[in-house]
């Protein structure tokens, strides 16, 4: 098996069981929202993270430095 088939399964895996959730257990129905907000946070902190790094406000010559009091 070549990895497309191999990925195109546990795509059609997923979307089988995406397809019976409304009918799913309460408990189900929560452990996959929550799944979602982990991979849903996790991808926008990497866009957030690559944007922040990548826009040039924070280069090390305009950062705004803070003095010890």
């Amino acid at each position: 098996m070549s990895a497309s088939e191999e990925m195109m399964a546990i795509l059609q895996n997923v979307w089988t069981k995406l397809q019976g959730l409304p009918q799913a257990h309460p408990l189900t129905q929560t452990a996959f929202l929550i799944i979602l907000l982990f991979f849903l946070t996790f991808i926008v902190l990497i866009v957030t993270g690559c944007v922040y790094g990548r826009c040039g406000c924070c280069s090390t010559g305009t950062r705004n430095r803070v003095s010890a009091v």
